[in-house]
């Protein structure tokens, strides 16, 4: 392959990473990404529509749409999903937007969104700026749609937000407004088919490539046990396709294994880490999580699909066996508060997509945890913990 050819889909693939982590675009918030997407889109739509999504180019935005099908998408668990107050502010703060011409500021916002939550018809709770967590909040709103590029910021004193944040003092900050981001920034018809009932067995059959394909390269892993019996039979007949469209527009490794398939994202596409989980870390946190997994698969019960199940009692047994021996390894984090070791290795893991938790706190921990054995230090410590009923 020529030199110019393997870099143009090296430019494609990184893209496409690029729009998956940041879906939309504009000349301010990645000058980059938005110069690849603009550079490449018709390759760029063609790769989304074989998963169902739309890729909208509206002048100099670029705007990826993840359409739902039969109501649902493909998304990774994250035990910091934001607030839905967060959301809704971020929504209404949108909306006071739309009420000015190009310019704004943080304080005409806050003012906005207090009126329009004041109204009797409002479906909403009432904005109060006048409460600090509430200021915080809506500060968090702003920021998310100056991520987007929907806000510009001019100025960049930071001092001026943290003063309006603390006592409500100036104008906190002055904004750009980019409307054609801020037309992009919500597509009624995406909404519309996220609320819809559960689609019928026959949209779920149509729709089957794509929605395998959106799990394989949206979340952790396509895990067959994590599948219904249609979609696994299909995932798996499938499975060398699946794997060659998903190293073909993400150009990173797929394995293909007994229980599923992994995407490997390519480590030098500029991308990559932002749409890779940084795990494990050199941290605390991690190392509690990674001990805690590696002994869940050792005495836990296996399971079809490459599974392992653990009873919630059996989960708390192995926490406090952590803390009892290797109580000397711990941080003071850990070492004072003993229950704090369960709660951080379960959202970790959860995050990681290596642990599912039901409502009664029981483990399974999926096939993608067999990849991490025996951490440092002292394998075996669980041998000795008491994981029978009398635990409970």
């Amino acid at each position: 392959m020529k030199a110019l050819t393997v870099n143009k889909r090296f430019e494609e693939q990184s893209a496409f990473v690029g729009l998956l982590t940041r879906p939309l675009v504009t000349t301010a918030n990645d000058g980059r990404l938005h110069r690849l997407a603009i550079r490449h889109q018709r390759q760029l739509a063609e790769w989304f529509r074989r998963l169902g999504y739309r890729l909208i180019i509206a002048g100099q935005i670029v705007r990826l749409h993840r359409t739902p099908h039969a109501g649902t998408i493909a998304a990774p668990y994250t035990s910091e999903a934001p607030r839905r107050r967060e959301l809704v502010l971020t929504l209404l703060a949108a909306a006071a937007c739309e009420e000015r011409d190009s310019s704004t500021t943080l304080q005409a916002i806050s003012d906005q969104v207090r009126v329009t939550t004041s109204l009797e018809t409002s479906p909403v709770t009432a904005y109060d700026p006048e409460h600090g967590p509430e200021r915080s909040m809506l500060l968090l709103a702003v920021r998310r749609l100056e991520s987007h590029g929907v806000l510009v910021r001019r100025t960049r004193d930071e001092e001026m937000l943290r003063v309006w944040e603390a006592a409500r003092t100036g104008i906190g900050a002055g904004y750009d407004i980019d409307r054609a981001a801020l037309l992009q920034f919500l597509d009624p018809h995406t909404v519309a088919l996220a609320l819809a009932a559960t689609a019928e067995s026959e949209l779920l059959a149509a729709t089957r490539w794509s929605r395998m394909l959106r799990i394989l390269i949206e979340t952790p892993a396509l895990l067959y046990v994590d599948l219904n019996e249609d979609d696994a039979a299909y995932a798996k007949s499938m499975a060398g396709r699946l794997a060659e469209a998903a190293r073909t527009m993400t150009g990173g490794t797929v394995e293909v294994r007994a229980e599923g398939l992994v995407l490997i994202l390519h480590p030098d596409h500029t991308w990559t880490a932002e749409a890779t989980l940084d795990w494990p870390k050199a941290a605390a946190a991690s190392w509690v999580a990674l001990m805690m997994c590696d002994a869940a698969g050792a005495t836990g019960q296996p399971a079809a699909g490459g599974t392992v199940s653990l009873r919630s009692h059996q989960v708390d047994a192995l926490a406090s066996g952590l803390h009892r021996q290797h109580h000397a390894d711990l941080t003071d984090y850990f070492k004072q508060r003993p229950e704090r070791i369960r709660p951080t290795a379960e959202s970790t893991l959860r995050d990681a997509g290596l642990v599912h938790v039901d409502d009664s706190g029981n483990w399974t921990l999926t096939a993608a945890a067999g990849r991490y054995r025996d951490p440092e230090p002292g394998a075996g410590w669980h041998a000795s913990t008491s994981l029978t009923e009398a635990s409970e």
